[in-house]
């Protein structure tokens, strides 16, 4: 029977009713997988309660293609029961997802770990196609990741956060397994990670989607060398949200067949990357272990990474679409402000974050880009800027791009008071030629937009190399 408490539910999960007669009606009367279709959508709690509405409901519940559990939903006997009218009810047909989030409670973590780690097992076993344990509060719920795991014949993807990785005892053999997502790992033996990552990335021969985050001091010193070597993978995402400055950590990417580059990680001080010619879109937001506070003048340790920051750079340089974060931005200005920048050639998109303050390398930086195309401007005005006068400069340069191929410019969070970003607006209007629009949102006052406005109107009668040249204020 269905007993409730505190609005939850508890004791073993009910079964129907028998003496509850309801009428038929149409959604009764679809087919299984249909209904299945349809329970899958609700929350599990909900799921369940249908199973009292009559004997037709009572196992419809058990037959949903996925299993998605938030063990801070339910009592322990609960969760126990509902994992084990799932198991016993031979769902090797339809269960294609199981995902659980595990409990942050200190008792129940030590009277459940066993539980969990059987419970993935079975799943295993089950033949299911995804798998999914999300990052609980406290690492480590699953003391250790199950054998099974690495040779699943089924698996299509796997996405797992604080869980702790042995050393396979064989060779992984994942070879149905596409993706797969590992969330603050912790590896057996101390000095094992890279190794096991080595093992896990080559067990896996059609392995398309791989990301790595790593938000914790801890999880960084179990995985000093990140290899990421796979000619299948086409995306990788990479986040660190640590940064240790002078920390020995390194990255290794060797995919000929990539793609999707995201690039978040700002900690490591060695970053080699080869065969990269398939790649078409990166977002990279790195400070290559930089120390970008105190004087932007380059120590002399600093220095010795442009080498490192430029081969990586180069390596990424067949790049079609480019996202750049500010501090990156500011990394180059550092290193890069006289020049020597490597070329994209292909690339026909950029996306870059720029403040006021390192608007004199925007002619160095466009130089670099000699086909762009598109120009998303994310504008921002430096805090030196705001504190005292700025110090104003001339940009004079003219790169290929605004003579031949730049077509549209989109400036966000432009302030139109603020002396730089007028001469950054009239540089490109004087110096495109072949520019068809120029879009500028304001941070500023939406009166800015009036037509009465005195800055409005000198802004649309600028002088515009492109007679072409549409301007649009927002």
């Amino acid at each position: 029977m269905l007993r409730e408490t505190d609005g939850e539910i508890a004791g073993d999960i009910p079964t129907a009713n028998q003496n509850n007669v309801m009428r038929r009606d149409r959604i009764s009367e679809l087919p299984d997988d249909l209904i299945a279709q349809i329970l899958v959508r609700l929350p599990i709690r909900d799921s369940i309660r249908t199973s009292v509405l009559s004997k037709r409901w009572e196992f419809l519940w058990l037959k949903v293609p996925v299993l998605d559990l938030n063990a801070f939903d339910f009592s322990r006997l609960v969760l126990a029961s509902i994992m084990g009218r799932f198991l016993e009810s031979n769902q090797r047909s339809c269960l294609q997802k199981f995902k659980i989030k595990y409990v942050d409670d200190l008792e129940l973590r030590h009277t459940l770990v066993d539980r969990y780690t059987d419970w993935v097992i079975r799943i295993i076993d089950l033949g299911i196609q995804h798998l999914e344990i999300e990052k609980p509060m406290y690492p480590f719920v699953l003391k250790k990741l199950p054998m099974d795991v690495y040779n699943s014949k089924t698996l299509v993807s796997l996405k797992l956060a604080n869980v702790w990785y042995r050393n396979p005892e064989r060779d992984v053999s994942l070879p149905s397994l596409k993706i797969l997502h590992l969330e603050d790992p912790y590896f057996d033996g101390g000095d094992n990670g890279p190794l096991i990552v080595d093992k896990l990335i080559a067990g896996c021969p059609v392995l398309e989607d791989l990301t790595v985050v790593r938000d914790c001091v801890h999880y960084l010193k179990s995985l000093p060398l990140l290899r990421v070597r796979s000619r299948t993978l086409k995306m990788f995402r990479l986040v660190c949200q640590w940064s240790v400055v002078n920390a020995n950590y390194a990255v290794e990417i060797d995919a000929p067949r990539l793609e999707c580059l995201s690039f978040g990680d700002g900690q490591s001080e060695r970053i080699t990357v080869k065969n990269l010619s398939s790649l078409v879109k990166i977002d990279l937001d790195s400070v290559f272990n930089v120390c970008l506070f105190g004087s932007r003048l380059l120590q002399r340790e600093d220095a010795a990474k442009s080498d490192s920051i430029r081969d990586f750079l180069t390596g990424v340089s067949t790049v079609r679409h480019m996202i750049i974060s500010q501090p990156t931005v500011e990394v180059i200005y550092r290193h890069f402000r006289l020049g020597l920048i490597p070329i994209f050639h292909n690339l026909n998109r950029l996306q870059a974050a720029f403040s006021s303050s390192e608007l004199q390398l925007f002619p160095t930086f466009l130089e670099s880009c000699p086909v762009l195309k598109n120009l998303i401007l994310d504008y921002s005005v430096s805090e030196e800027c705001v504190a005292e006068e700025p110090e104003l400069f001339e940009l004079t340069y003219v790169p290929r791009c605004l003579t031949s191929t730049l077509e549209y410019v989109e400036i966000k969070e432009l302030i139109m008071e603020e002396e730089t970003g007028i001469i950054l607006v009239d540089y490109l209007l004087e110096n495109s030629a072949v520019l068809k629009k120029l879009t500028l949102r304001l941070a500023d006052s939406p009166m800015m937009t009036n037509q009465d406005s005195e800055m409005y109107r000198k802004l649309i009668t600028s002088t515009k190399l492109s007679r072409s040249c549409e301007v649009s204020v927002y």
